[in-house]
């Protein structure tokens, strides 16, 4: 027969593990978001880290590359990320006008079907890191 303290305190224990446990999770989390703001705010741009989620930029970026974003004066040959509705689009300029820039992906025949007005930029392309952004992938694919 076990003994009543000895139960008692393997229940503590179990008990404050999952406590630790979720403490640890929820930590995380916080330092992972305040990493991301802190680059946002470093390279002036609500979306600092950006993963490509589509083939239109072979064979520059691949789907699953982690884009690293900063503001930028921007010119013709740029990667750049802007909003088209709720989604972001990576592809290059390839024109600029007086009311904004003509982008195109890499591997599309046609150039995007509008002038991006520069409000909508939120970004360049400052560094591309193969296969980080599958965790990211992944995260968006469940919805967060």
């Amino acid at each position: 027969m076990a003994n009543p303290v000895s139960v008692k305190l393997d229940n503590f224990k179990r008990k404050h593990s999952a406590i630790y446990d979720l403490t640890e999770i929820v930590v995380v989390v916080l330092v992972a978001w305040g990493v991301y703001q802190g680059f946002g705010f470093a390279l002036q741009t609500p979306m600092p880290m950006v993963s490509v989620v589509s083939g239109s930029m072979e064979p520059t970026l691949h789907v699953g590359d982690l884009m690293i974003i900063s503001k930028a004066d921007y010119k013709v040959g740029d990667i750049a990320i802007y909003l088209r509705g709720r989604m972001t689009i990576i592809h290059r300029i390839i024109e600029i006008r007086p009311t904004g820039y003509v982008f195109k992906g890499d591997n599309n025949a046609a150039p995007d079907p509008e002038v991006v007005s520069p409000d909508r930029v939120l970004g360049r392309v400052r560094l591309a890191i193969p296969l980080l952004g599958y965790p990211r992938l992944a995260l968006y694919a469940i919805g967060i």
